[in-house]
């Protein structure tokens, strides 16, 4: 009975030797594992405290309250950080995480869990960099509608007062056959655009744009150029009338990229996105508990 007792004590010494044995390698090559990362560490730590800084709740409050000062210093600010520094640190970090060789597969699990926070670290600075770049496009489009808008009405007016300050006959007929060919240009202008108000498709509006209002403008302005006019007052309503033509071709060209940057920040939540830095840090903290874990053979 003895000698049974003395051979289990043995095979259990040995088994518990064993496991130690194999809990000090595991360390080792976990310490070894740890110095091969000893450089992707350092871009990762670069990378990681710019993403930190990145205030989520201050771009989503900004952007909801379309708050002008954010949009022109701030926003460009980010914009600039994320595309000139931050998202290079991420493709290198990628880069340099896909070339790493991990042959333990422990170590390998816990590696993985590395590997998919960087991706997740380089997808939101992609996907973030991406929409504010959108929607700082979305917003100066918007500007410069607004401008061409007003920019149309004080030529207008500028058109009335020549009209209606014209000076001798010649002069009032000459403006007479413009306005006659202005208005036949609008009415077939109005038309043309109504589909702009309807609910078609952004692609069929763009195509009406393109296809249809833009070669019109062209038209309307070889139209005007082909009238023969001699008087000053003439000459200077056709001159004011092109311009406005020249302001509504860039209108509905800057109307076309507008419908093309909501569209696109439409079909994106601006949520999903930031929510990618509380997954990237989730990830970092499991990595790094694992990697104690390994360090301690456990």
């Amino acid at each position: 009975m003895k000698v049974k007792q003395t051979v289990t004590f043995n095979l259990l010494l040995i088994f518990i030797l064993l496991l130690s044995a194999c809990g000090n390698r595991l360390a080792e090559e976990t310490e070894e594992y740890q110095q091969q990362m000893d450089d992707i560490y350092t871009i990762n730590n670069e990378l990681t405290n710019h993403l930190d800084n990145i205030d989520s709740d201050k771009i989503q409050n900004h952007i909801s309250d379309l708050d002008t000062d954010f949009e022109s210093d701030e926003l460009e600010e980010m914009i600039s950080k994320l595309e000139g520094e931050i998202l290079p640190l991420a493709e290198s970090l990628n880069t340099k995480v896909d070339e790493m060789e991990v042959t333990n597969e422990d170590i390998e699990d816990h590696h993985n869990t590395f590997v998919e926070s960087a991706q997740v670290k380089y997808d939101f600075a992609e996907q973030l960099s991406d929409y504010l770049s959108t929607y700082q496009n979305s917003v100066q489009a918007s500007e410069r509608l607004i401008d061409l808008s007003q920019s149309f009405m004080d030529n207008q007016k500028e058109r009335d007062d020549i009209i209606e300050n014209a000076s001798d006959s010649k002069a009032e007929e000459e403006i007479n056959t413009l306005i006659d060919q202005l208005n036949s240009n609008s009415e077939e202008l109005d038309e043309a655009s109504k589909i702009l108000e309807g609910d078609e498709s952004i692609e069929s509006k763009q195509e009406q744009i393109d296809d249809v209002l833009l070669p019109m403008l062209d038209e309307h302005v070889d139209s005007l150029n082909q009238i023969n006019l001699s008087t000053q007052q003439a000459n200077r309503v056709r001159s004011v009338s092109l311009e406005m033509y020249y302001g509504y071709i860039s209108y509905y060209e800057e109307r076309k990229n507008t419908m093309s940057y909501n569209e696109k920040l439409q079909n994106v939540q601006l949520q999903n996105i930031l929510s990618l830095q509380e997954s990237y840090q989730r990830l970092d903290e499991d990595y790094t508990k694992e990697l104690e874990e390994l360090k301690s053979g456990e």
